[in-house]
This record gives structure tokens, sequence and C-alpha cells, in this order.
């Protein structure tokens, strides 16, 4: 399989090289190299060290195979193809006729450049079979993730992690036999990642409704978007060197003897190969601008100002939303009737019937006081509760009062504690820890699940 102009395997070396140096950026910029460290990671171990090991060595032997093979490529030429004999370059202007012109197959290169050709020829396949190491996990993990129910399992002794970790004499067919393997199991992965991408939706949606938090329910659905760029440019890179291999290790060879069709497959194939794998590199290390910038919301922002705050803390928490609002008159205004407009507005349908004090419900004595609208002046000021308790560990939540209430000088009390740890635990029983502190498919939090009886893998 000598298919493949100089110039074809001149853009694999390119685009190698400029991977290796975004690679180098990215990871400076995103923790300075710490990630690369033996101990690295929320969960240091074997297999946080091989997956990120197996993904960095791939593209350095990428870059070695292609860089030899394009000045090897380079340094033996091309060679004229016509009735059935090959000649040298120079007898071009003594055929009568245009020849076919084809790069000079491996058995004519020099000895000292076929010696190079078996160890470029390990190289690549050691680099194609860390690749598809590095996917054939990611896929497990995503399936595994998909496929978690109520009771939580440990991904190390799923069935899915023991799936990936279970899981020469004649040159030129030796390159078409790499390119068949490796590219029949890199589509079948490919293939295999659209039940992901299929079900990946439904996914969302149940993390969503378990009351996640807002940046892992975004980190996900970002990656959800890569992952539908990248199994596309999966697709560009696995395909042609398909096609490129079943015509290899035929008979007859109507692609490689094409200088159009070797090409533009091999071309193609490069710029999948590393579009894919530069969507990998930020799936595994995504940077985040917010923690690189050192930024902090300010404390006041995080309280709510609003009723729909207010309401999606109490969703939060389903033992918590009883009483996420109560609505009346202040106590000074309990014994004057109400104008008929203040009682017509509740935020929940069929409130419980008003009684003083019933805004606030806590165990111990606390002091509160209101301020509402001075009514000698005609002015939209803000109508709100401060409440002031004693080590309580409650949380604060003063909110804006609908335009009604500010008219007729109506106070409304929206108090929400904060839930217990417990709470939280109880409100989002059917996520698993790995999506609830979801950061990367190889950075993976070391939490406590229960015990199956099934030793770890890893």
């Amino acid at each position: 399989m000598s298919g493949g102009s100089p110039t074809a395997y001149l853009l694999w070396a390119a685009l190698a090289v400029l991977f290796q140096v975004f690679l180098i950026l990215h990871l400076w910029s995103y923790d300075k190299f710490k990630c690369v460290r033996w101990n690295s990671g929320r969960q240091p171990g074997a297999f946080k060290r091989v997956m990120t090991y197996c993904y960095l060595g791939t593209l350095p032997a990428l870059v070695v195979f292609g860089v030899a093979m394009t000045d090897l490529k380079f340094k033996e030429g091309y060679m004229v193809y016509r009735e059935g004999r090959l000649r040298s370059i120079e007898e071009i202007s003594s055929l009568t006729r245009y020849p076919a012109i084809m790069p000079k197959p491996y058995e004519l290169w020099s000895p000292g450049h076929r010696h190079w050709l078996l160890p470029l020829f390990f190289v690549f396949s050691g680099a194609w079979a860390l690749e598809i190491v590095t996917h054939l996990e990611e896929l497990s993990f995503w399936v595994f993730l998909l496929r978690q129910g109520p009771a939580r399992r440990d991904w190390f002794s799923s069935a899915e992690f023991r799936i990936w970790y279970l899981a020469r004499k004649n040159l030129e067919t030796c390159q078409a036999w790499i390119f068949l393997a490796g590219s029949c199991a890199s589509t079948a992965t490919t293939v295999a990642f659209i039940y992901v991408l299929w079900m990946f939706p439904g996914f969302l949606l149940h993390v969503k409704s378990q009351g996640a938090e807002i940046d892992v329910v975004v980190r996900l659905a970002t990656f959800y978007q890569l992952n539908l760029i990248r199994v596309c440019f999966r697709f560009i890179f696995t395909l042609p060197l398909l096609i490129l291999a079943i015509d290899g290790v035929q008979g007859a060879h109507p692609i490689l003897m094409s200088p159009f069709g070797s090409d533009i497959l091999l071309m193609l194939a490069a710029i999948g190969c590393f579009v894919s794998s530069a969507i990998t590199l930020l799936i595994f290390f995504p940077r985040s601008l917010v923690k690189e910038e050192d930024y902090a919301p300010p404390q006041g922002s995080l309280h709510a100002t609003s009723p729909k705050t207010a309401e999606a803390l109490s969703h939060r928490c389903p033992r918590c939303r009883s009483r996420a609002f109560n609505t009346g008159p202040p106590p000074s205004e309990a014994r004057s009737p109400a104008p008929s407009t203040t009682g017509s507005y509740f935020p929940f349908p069929n409130p419980e019937p008003y009684s003083p004090g019933s805004e606030i419900m806590l165990d111990a004595p606390s002091m509160y006081h209101s301020r509402t609208r001075d009514k000698r002046r005609d002015r939209e000021d803000d109508v709100g509760v401060d409440a002031q308790t004693l080590d309580l560990g409650l949380h604060r939540v003063i909110t804006q009062p609908p335009p009604s209430y500010r008219r007729h000088s109506s106070v409304i009390l929206a108090i929400s504690r904060r839930p217990s740890q417990q709470e939280l635990q109880a409100s989002q029983s059917n996520l698993h820890p790995y999506v609830t502190t979801f950061t990367s498919p190889i950075d993976l939090p070391d939490v406590d699940v229960p015990n199956d009886g099934l030793p770890r893998a890893i």
C-alpha cells in the first residue's frame, strides 16, 4: 500500500505539529500542566493515569510518524507506470504517451529508507491503539452514566468498565492491515457513540429535573454539542482509511492507483483525525475561564431578589417547598379591612388563610421588623421584611413584591430555610455523584458507593 503522495503526508505532519502546539498551550492555560502529574485529579489512580498518558502519548507518536513519512516520501519521489512496467522519472521524455505517475512503491525504496518503514508502522499502530483505548473508555463511561438509576454503582466495578478493561514480511500490505484493523475498531466505536448521542437529550432532561447545579447542566450540554461535532469528524477520519484498507488488501487497487483517490482520502482522514482529537482534548481537559480569571460573584448576588428565584430555591428541596411564600398584611394593619385587590394575588394556588405571625416558622424566638412604603409620598419603594435570627442557620431571602402589593403598602415575606446535606442528597437521590460533580470523563470524584460484593478492577 504505497498510495499517498508526499503532499498528503505533508498535511498529516503539518496538522500533527500544529495540534501538538495547541495541546501544549491548552494544558498550560488549563492548570499549568498540573493535570499531567502522577497524582493529579480528584481520584488519582491507575485509571486516571492510563487515560491521561494514553491520550497524551498519541499525539507525539503521530507527529513522529507524519514528519518521518513525509521526509521519506519526498526523498523517494514518484515512479512512472505504463503498460505494467515501472520506469524511472528520467524516462518520461522517451515515452510516447503521458504515463500514470504514482508514488514509488516501498519495494523500490532504497534499503536505508526501507529500514525505517516497519518501525514507523509500529509507531503509527501504537498511536492508533492508544487513541482507540481512550475513545472506547469514554464511550463506556457515557453509557455507564446513561444507565444509572436510583442505585449508585461504582464505575470501576461496572460491566461497562470491564468491557473496556478486557477489551511483517510484506510491507505493502502491512500498512493496509493496520488501516483495516484500526479503522474497523474506530468505526465500530464511533457507531456505538450514536447511541450515546441519541439518549443524551433525555439524560439532560432527567438531570435538570433532579435539580442538578446549573454549571453541571451547562457543562453536560456543552459536551453534548462537542460530541455531535466530534462524531462527524470521527467518521471523516475512519471511513476514508477503511476504504483505503479494503482497497489495499484485495487484488485490484483502483483507488490506490489513482493519485486523486488516495490523496483525497488520506487528507480527509488527517483532517478528521486531528479535529476530533482537538475536541477530545477540550472534553478531557475543559478550561474554565471563570476559574482562570479568579472571578467570584458578589456576595449580594447570591441571594434571591425575585419570586422566581425563591420558587427555584424551594423547588431544589422538596421538603422545603411548602412554605416558599406567605402573604398577608402586616400585623399593624391586620385589624383594618384590606382592599379587595390585595387578597386576589398569591404566588401559589389555594393558599392557606392568613394568620398574623405565620410568615416565620421558627423553633426559637426571633426578632423581625418591617419597613413599608411611606404613604405620605407617592413613590415605588421596595417593600420587604428583614428577618434576624440567633444562630439558627437559616437562609434569608428578601423578595420584591408584585406591583399590586406595592400600591397598597402590603408586605411580602419569603423565608426559605437552607436545606441540610441530607435533604440535598434526598432531593438528588436519582443522580449519581459522578453526575452532580461532573467535570471530565477522566476526572472522577472519590465517592462512597454501596458495596455490591464485586472487586474493583483498578
